[in-house]
C-alpha cells in the first residue's frame, strides 16, 4: 500500500492549497463588504474589534471549507483501503469539477448575500426565501435597475475561468511527496486524526456551542459584529429556521375550533355576547386609567430560568434568594403566575409584544415577521409619550437574531453583552466579566442603574438576563450563600446530585444580583420616580426537581414582583392571590404610567379587581384562581370554561396578528 500513502498525500496536498486560495477569496470579500458598506465614521477607533472580526470571520469561512471537505475525506479513505491506483486517478480529475461546482455555489450565495444586505442591511434571512415568492419579473427587473448586470456578468463569467483554472492547474501539476510519507506511518491513526481534525474545522470551536450555531459579538459596534457572518452560513441558517416554521406553521383560529366563528372567540375571551361585530379588535382595545399625574420611569428585568418552586428550600443553610429575600418581603409579588412559554424566546416575545404565547409557534425573530413592526407593542406607546426606550440583553444580540426584530419594535436602544461592557469601569482580566452565555448579571443590574442616573427624561427599559444558564458559572470572586442542602431538598432533586448544585448556586448567584440591584436602587433618587418588575422566563429547574403538589401548575411556576413608590403605592387596592403570565405585565404598567391613553391588549391589568384574571402557558394550560387546566391538544373540545376561555384566546391572538399583518 506504500504507493497508495503518495496518493493520499498528494491529494490532501493539492485540497489544502485550493481550500488556502478559496479562504482568501473569502477574506478578500469580507474585507471589501465591510469597506462598501462601513456604517464607521472612522476605522481607528474600532482597529483592534476589526482585527477580531476578520479572524472570527476566518474562522465561519473554515467551516464552509470543513463541509466541503467531508465527501473528498471520506473518499481518501475508502480508496486507500481498495488499493486500485485508476481508482486515485478518476477520483483526482472528479475532485476539480467538484470543487468547482462547490465554489461556484458559494460565491452566488456570497454575492446573494451582498445583494441582499444592499436592500435589508442583514445577512441572509428567512426574508430572502420570500424574495422567490413575490413578482419573478418585478424583482428581475429591480435587479436590472439597481446594478450593472452585464459588468457584473461579464466579470463573475472570468472569475469563474480564473477559478476553474486555478483548481485544473493545481490538481494537474505533479508534485513529490516522499518526505511526508512519515505522516501515514500507521495509516488507521492518520485517518482517525484526518476525520477528527474535519469534524473540528466544521465545529470551529472547543466550546460547548458550535460557531455557526451561535456567533459571539466581538465589538460593540453592531455593524462590526454583523460582518462576521458570510453569505454560506447565513444561508443554512436562514434555510433551517424555513423549514422548522414551514413544519411548525398552525393555523390557530383554525386549530381552536373557531375557523368560521371567530366571532364567538371574542365573545368568550370577553365574556360577553355584547361585542363590537364590525371592528373585532375594538374587543380588545382599552384605555388607561392611571390614579395619578405623576411620571414613572419603568424598567422590567426578566431574570433567566428565575422559578418558584426552589424557593420553598428557603432557609439560613440554604440561602439561595440572598438579597432578594427582603425584597419579595417588602414589595408587592404575585405567586400565582406561570410563564407564557418553557423558552426564554417564547416568554420574551409574549412580554415584548404583549400577547400569549401560542403552543409550537415558531419565534417572531426568526420568522416572516422578522422585520415586522407590531406597532400595538408597549415601545410604540411609550415612544409616543416621551419615553426613551431600552431592550438591554446580557448576551449576544445575535442570539435569535433578537436584537434586529427588538429594533422593529421600536426600542429606540438595543444593548448587549459588548454595550455593556463598554460602560463599565474595568478592573481585572476581560475573561473575569464573562460566562459562556454572557456578561455576569450584575454588570447588566449595574449598567440598568448607571442609565437611569445619566438619563435626561423618562426611561422604559427591558431587559433580558443570562446567568442562570447551562453552563451555570458564577464569577470567580463570588461566595455562594448556600452552605447545605435538606434531606427533603435532595429527595426532590432528580438526575446528578452534583450538576444540582452547580445549577441551584448558579440560581442562588442569580437572585443575589438582582436583590443586590435592588438595594442599590432603593438607596437612590430613582425609588421615587421609578417602577421596577422582575419576573422570568419559565421555570427550567423544573427539568431536575419532582412536585408533590399540584406539578401541572408547580412546573411552570414563576414570579412577578412589582416595585412601586409608596405614594403610589398607598393608592392601590392589590390582589396579590390572581393568576397571570407574562402578557398581563404590560397592560398593568400601562395603566400606572400611560395617562388617558389606547392600547390592545388580550392580557389584564393585574391590579384590576373587576376583570377575570388567567395565565396560560405554551404546554397548553392555563390558570385561575386555585384552578389549573391541561389541554391534550388544541382541537380537543371541552365543555370546561377554562379550556375555552384559553383556545378562545389564542385564536384571539391569531386574529390579532393576521389582522396586523394583513393591514401592512
Amino acid at each position: 500500500m506504500s504507493y497508495n500513502k503518495f496518493w493520499v498525500l498528494d491529494i490532501l496536498k493539492k485540497l489544502f492549497f485550493v481550500h488556502i486560495i478559496f479562504l482568501f477569496f473569502m477574506t478578500i470579500f469580507r474585507v471589501v463588504f465591510f469597506s462598501y458598506y462601513s456604517e464607521l465614521d472612522s476605522f481607528t477607533n474600532f482597529s483592534f474589534d476589526i482585527a477580531k472580526m476578520l479572524f472570527l470571520g476566518f474562522r465561519i469561512d473554515l467551516t464552509v471549507i470543513g463541509y466541503i471537505q467531508v465527501i473528498p475525506t471520506l473518499f481518501i479513505i475508502a480508496l486507500f483501503y481498495l488499493n486500485k491506483d485508476k481508482f486515485f486517478k478518476i477520483f483526482q480529475n472528479f475532485l476539480i469539477y467538484y470543487l468547482f461546482i462547490f465554489y461556484f455555489i458559494v460565491t452566488l450565495l456570497f454575492l446573494a448575500d451582498f445583494g441582499f444586505y444592499s436592500y435589508f442591511k442583514d445577512h441572509l434571512n428567512i426574508l430572502f426565501f420570500g424574495l422567490f415568492e413575490d413578482d419573478t419579473v418585478a424583482l428581475l427587473k429591480t435587479f436590472w435597475e439597481n446594478y450593472s448586470v452585464v459588468p457584473i456578468l461579464i466579470t463573475f463569467t472570468f472569475y469563474l475561468i480564473f477559478l476553474f483554472f486555478i483548481i485544473k492547474k493545481i490538481f494537474k501539476n505533479n508534485s513529490e511527496n516522499s518526505k511526508l510519507i512519515f505522516l501515514i506511518k500507521i495509516p488507521f491513526i492518520f485517518f482517525i486524526f484526518l476525520i477528527l481534525f474535519n469534524f473540528f474545522i466544521i465545529r470551529g470551536t472547543f466550546g460547548m456551542y458550535p460557531l455557526g450555531k451561535m456567533i459571539p459579538n466581538v465589538s460593540a459596534n453592531e455593524y462590526i459584529n454583523k460582518m462576521s457572518q458570510n453569505g454560506v452560513r447565513a444561508f443554512i441558517s436562514a434555510y433551517d429556521v424555513r423549514s422548522k416554521f414551514k413544519k411548525s406553521k398552525i393555523d390557530y383560529i383554525k386549530e381552536t375550533g373557531f375557523e368560521n366563528s371567530i366571532e364567538k372567540a371574542f365573545e368568550i375571551h370577553k365574556q360577553t355576547s355584547n361585542i363590537d361585530r364590525e371592528n373585532l379588535l375594538n374587543n380588545i382595545t382599552y384605555k388607561t386609567k392611571k390614579i395619578d399625574d405623576e411620571d414613572y420611569n419603568v424598567v422590567v428585568i426578566m431574570v433567566e430560568s428565575f422559578g418558584m418552586p426552589i424557593l420553598k428550600y428557603q432557609s439560613e443553610e440554604f440561602d439561595i434568594m440572598g438579597n432578594l429575600k427582603k425584597h419579595f418581603e417588602e414589595d408587592i409579588l404575585f405567586t400565582n403566575i406561570i410563564s407564557e412559554g418553557d423558552g426564554t424566546i417564547a416568554s420574551l416575545e409574549a412580554l415584548l409584544l404583549n400577547i400569549p404565547y401560542r403552543p409550537n409557534s415558531f419565534p417572531f425573530s426568526q420568522s416572516d415577521y422578522a422585520q415586522t413592526s407590531f406597532t400595538f407593542s408597549p415601545a410604540f406607546l411609550y415612544n409616543a409619550k416621551g419615553y426613551n426606550t431600552s431592550f438591554i440583553y446580557g448576551g449576544d444580540s445575535t442570539w435569535r437574531d433578537l436584537g434586529k426584530f427588538v429594533k422593529y419594535q421600536d426600542y429606540k436602544t438595543v444593548e448587549g453583552k459588548q454595550d455593556i461592557f463598554s460602560s463599565i469601569k474595568i478592573t481585572q482580566k476581560e475573561s473575569e466579566y464573562f460566562h459562556p452565555w454572557g456578561i455576569y448579571d450584575e454588570y447588566l443590574y449595574d449598567h440598568i442603574l448607571n442609565k437611569l442616573e445619566i438619563s435626561n427624561g423618562k426611561e422604559m427599559i427591558l431587559a433580558l438576563s443570562t446567568n442562570n444558564h447551562p453552563p451555570y458559572n458564577i464569577p470567580n470572586g463570588y461566595k455562594s450563600k448556600i452552605l447545605s442542602y435538606s434531606e427533603d431538598l435532595r429527595n426532590h432533586i432528580t438526575g446528578d446530585f452534583g450538576l444540582a448544585e452547580q445549577r441551584l448556586k448558579s440560581y442562588g448567584y442569580a437572585l443575589d444580583s438582582v436583590g443586590t440591584f435592588l438595594d442599590k436602587f432603593k438607596q437612590s433618587r430613582f425609588k421615587e420616580n421609578t417602577i421596577v418588575v422582575i419576573t422570568a422566563d419559565n421555570n427550567t429547574i423544573e427539568g431536575i426537581m419532582k412536585y408533590d403538589d399540584n406539578p401541572i401548575f408547580t412546573s411552570k411556576n414563576i414570579p412577578i414582583y412589582f416595585y412601586l413608590p409608596q405614594k403610589l403605592k398607598e393608592k392601590l387596592e392589590i390582589d396579590t392571590t390572581v393568576a397571570g403570565s407574562q402578557k398581563d405585565i404590560f397592560p398593568t404598567l400601562y395603566n400606572l404610567t400611560l395617562k388617558d391613553t389606547k392600547y390592545l391588549s388580550i392580557g389584564n391589568n393585574l391590579f384590576d379587581k373587576i376583570h377575570p384574571h388567567f395565565g396560560f402557558n405554551g404546554s397548553m394550560i392555563v390558570n385561575n384562581g386555585s384552578e389549573v387546566r391541561k389541554l391534550n391538544n388544541l382541537k380537543e373540545t371541552s365543555e370546561d370554561e377554562l379550556v375555552n376561555y384559553y383556545k378562545a384566546s389564542l385564536a384571539v391572538t391569531e386574529y390579532l396578528i393576521k389582522n396586523y399583518k394583513n393591514e401592512e
